[in-house]
């Protein structure tokens, strides 16, 4: 309890202000008669709420006079009565105007961000993002936003990280005990979950936590996931260096008895369903009920992890006034089956392969751990995690809002792991079944408080301060019996504090610039396993924001930033030689981008593009390997050496990237739509490096990685300097097309296919000789069909994924890895 109050003072502050708030439930409008284009954003900003409209479809189109105090939605309808446009979507401070429907001809449905079915004809759908903490139309965003609805992850069926991107070029998803790691173009780190914060953040409605197990879980009743590249100091609480994947489910709406639900199917014996229902309690309080349970078979014969779990989320809304609204979410997650694994031990591996010869043999998924005695029974996962959140939001004045959230995480449970003997990436021989207690325990606290502009506001900014505090102890033993103490355990611990803000100011009509300032305050724990002693080291930084934005038309925007983040340095391990753990410095990334968004052909086609260089300073690198000789003498160090002395220290290395992205959709008609998403990409680290801290390496000069053949075992080490950075394909691109057919009855059905290429590349810092790290360039496609019945309330839709059945390499040292198989199913939707 001491740890961790701050959740439970924010729970207080938003009852005390709930009771306190203003009463106001109506606004004073002065808007006079005159042009939309002109009375739209007047309206909005003195209603509070940002207001997106069809620029398209506003010319010629007047609005009435609006004025006296009156119920702002009230004072809406009668504002667009007048006029051919209508509300498609509101979520209760953004406002999506669309186009009235012509009864004469049934409109196809275009998906918003929100994941909403916006009706409208050959103009692209507006895309509305909240990526900069602003809620914005996506198109005045200057960062290479992309998003992800949510209708289409559950059509899918797409359950974790690696599925969500699995066409994403920009984005890698590497395997990992427990769960991904997600890499935003080249920028990641290879550090396991729970030693460090990861450079890429994964958020879920803006709280960030440091478990690989958070990509597996929660993707339901999503409304979209929004993925913002680069450093995000100034703009969110985690300093992510790298970028930010932040997860955005649907928020419960006032007065309103809506629900949905989906069951999907497929091959793998996947069952996969999810439902939610809306409550009004009242005209100002609503609760949202959602869950979601999964069941598939292992992909990998004889053994490997399959997928079982289960989610259920309440989200408590509470609006008292026009100014001040209560959030309460709590969300309870199981992972049951065989388990994702735990570190070092992965559940679904695979031999050692050296390029992709794996995909020579008939079915790659085939050719799993195949362990002497060793069946899916053994192993066993049980892993429980609750995350409780409380979120006010405040309006002050017209000037300003207050919100603050909080957050409290705690997991428990354990997992029993047989592996192969020997090292962990040998397969094959006799196994030892682990019981493996990850989270002993594991609690993760975190608060985000902000002041910042009103919605509807010309100038945009921000001030916020930052919690972070997490601790995680870790052991195992081969008996199953709990440890009286976990003195011969792990324990981490991080705490963060930090004050951040950002301010864009427009200089004149279409000239804004951006200054962002950020001050952050780390410090690392760390008792090693078998040492009593509670290790501590601080650390601070300041990073920043600068940059332009410049509207080149009215629909073209053209921007410029430079920008910094940092991920704090730590402590790994333990040296007997002194006494202390190693420590490891942190990482500063340096972002440069030139941008532009554009809009062309009267809103059908758009083309966005981002020029960007990143300079790494410190990149965060772990090495395992064994083999050595210890300085504390003795036999060679083997794996998983108990003796502190067989440590490998993490160090830091310079690095640096190059690259083009570009985001082209494009309505050939209204029932055509093509688009393309590329991304080209040079990174490598430095050839000059500064000191490599590689325990046994060699004397001559160099920046040493030291790994174990997987073939041999032999201890090898390899230069890092010059060499090209992990995750770093050269090109990747994505090219999709739909075509909806539609039927006289106003049945829809909607077809489109994709294809993926991606470039070789490495999945490890380690460039070795059999190229067991090297993934070489590869295609992969996949199709997708949804019917949609005339005025009904279900929907079916079929997908085949990976169609080739192609094996991409996902991780390799210490344990080899392969993505999902050719997956296919149908899922059958229903609203009411």
């Amino acid at each position: 309890m001491k740890r961790y109050p701050n959740i439970f003072c924010g729970v207080s502050l938003a009852v005390m202000l709930a009771a306190t708030g203003a009463a106001a439930q109506e606004r004073t409008f002065d808007v006079p008669a005159g042009p939309a284009s002109d009375a739209i954003p007047l309206f909005a900003r003195q209603a509070g709420v940002q207001i997106i409209a069809p620029a398209g479809r506003l010319k010629g189109v007047s609005t009435p006079a609006v004025k006296g105090r009156q119920d702002a939605r009230a004072a809406l309808k009668t504002f667009l009565a007048a006029t051919n446009l209508e509300i498609a979507a509101d979520n209760g401070s953004v406002i999506i105007l669309r186009e009235a429907a012509r009864p004469a001809a049934a409109p196809i449905q275009q998906t918003s961000a929100t994941g909403d079915a916006v009706e409208g004809g050959a103009e692209l759908a507006e895309v509305i993002v909240t990526a900069a903490r602003q809620t914005q139309n996506m198109q005045k965003v200057s960062a290479a936003v992309q998003v992800v609805g949510g209708d289409e992850l559950r059509r899918q069926a797409a359950s974790n990280v690696s599925q969500v991107f699995a066409s994403t070029p920009s984005v890698q998803v590497t395997a990992q005990p427990g769960g991904f790691s997600i890499d935003i173009r080249g920028q990641g780190g290879d550090m396991p979950s729970g030693t460090t914060q990861g450079s890429v953040a994964l958020e879920f409605d803006g709280v960030y936590s440091i478990l690989s197990q958070s990509s597996i879980v929660g993707f339901f009743d999503v409304d979209r996931v929004e993925v913002l590249p680069g450093p995000q100091s100034t703009r969110y609480g985690p300093n992510a260096d790298g970028g930010v994947v932040n997860v955005i489910t649907k928020d419960p709406i006032l007065n309103d008895a809506s629900g949905a639900a989906s069951l999907s199917v497929g091959n793998y014996g996947l069952v996969r369903g999810e439902a939610a229902q809306n409550l009004a309690l009242g005209d100002k309080a609503a609760l949202r009920i959602s869950a979601a349970a999964i069941h598939r078979d292992a992909y990998l014969k004889p053994i490997g992890a399959n997928a079982v779990g289960q989610s259920v989320r309440l989200k408590f809304l509470a609006q008292p006034t026009d100014d001040l609204t209560l959030k309460l979410a709590y969300q309870y997650d199981h992972i049951g089956g065989t388990g994702p694994g735990v570190e070092p031990y992965v559940m679904s591996k695979v031999a050692p392969y050296s390029g992709d010869s794996i995909n020579d043999a008939s079915n790659p998924w085939d050719m799993g751990d195949s362990s002497t005695n060793t069946t899916s029974s053994d192993n066993k996962a049980d892993i429980k995690q609750q995350t409780l959140t409380a979120n006010l939001d405040y309006r002050i004045s017209d000037w300003g809002v207050f919100d603050v959230t909080s957050s409290y995480t705690k997991v428990t449970g354990k997992e029993t792991d047989c592996y192969a003997g020997g090292p962990p990436w040998i397969t094959g021989g006799d196994h030892t079944c682990y019981q493996y207690y990850q989270f002993a325990p594991f609690h993760q606290f975190s608060t985000e408080a902000r002041l910042h502009n009103a919605p509807g506001a010309e100038i945009l900014w921000n001030l916020g301060y930052y919690h972070f505090d997490y601790r995680r102890g870790t052991y195992n033993n081969t008996s199953g019996n709990v440890p009286s103490g976990i003195v011969g355990g792990t324990i981490a611990a991080t705490t963060t504090n930090a004050l951040f803000g950002e301010l864009t100011y427009p200089v004149s009509e279409r000239l804004r610039v951006i200054v962002g300032g950020r001050q952050s305050y780390d410090t690392r724990e760390l008792k090693p396993a078998g040492i009593a002693t509670n290790y501590s080291r601080d650390l601070h930084h300041f990073d920043y924001r600068l940059g332009g934005e410049f509207d080149v038309s009215p629909t073209s925007m053209a921007y410029l930033t430079v920008s910094t983040g940092y991920r704090p340095g730590g402590l790994t391990g333990y040296d007997t030689t002194t006494s202390k753990p190693y420590t490891y410095e942190s990482e500063v990334n340096t972002a440069f981008e030139l941008g532009s968004k554009n809009r062309f052909l009267d809103n059908r086609l758009q083309v966005n593009a981002d020029l960007f260089y990143y300079k790494q300073d410190g990149y965060q690198n772990i090495d395992t390997y064994h083999g050595f000789v210890p300085s504390t003498g003795g036999s060679a160090c083997t794996p998983n050496d108990a003796r502190p002395s067989c440590t490998v220290p993490t160090f830091n290395l310079d690095a640096h990237a190059i690259g083009f992205e570009t985001q082209v959709r494009f309505n050939l008609t209204r029932v055509d739509t093509v688009g393309l998403n590329a991304t080209w990409l040079k990174a490598k680290f430095d050839k000059s490096q500064g000191a490599c801290a590689t325990v046994g390496a060699p004397t001559t000069a160099g920046c040493w990685i030291g790994y174990n053949d997987q073939g041999t075992d032999a201890l090898l080490f390899f230069d890092v300097a010059g060499a090209v950075q992990p995750h770093s394909p050269n090109f990747a691109g994505t090219l999709t097309y739909r075509h909806s057919f539609e039927f006289p009855s106003g049945a829809s059905l909607a077809v489109g296919g994709e294809v993926f290429y991606s470039g070789g590349y490495w999945v490890h810092p380690v460039q070795d000789a059999s190229k067991y790290g090297w993934q070489p360039a590869y295609t992969q496609g996949g199709l997708n069909a949804s019917y949609t019945p005339a005025d009904g309330p279900w929907s079916l839709s079929a997908y085949v994924r990976n169609i080739s059945n192609y094996a991409v390499k996902q991780s390799t040292l210490p344990v080899t890895t392969i993505g999902d198989p050719r997956t296919f199913g149908l899922t059958l939707s229903t609203r009411w």
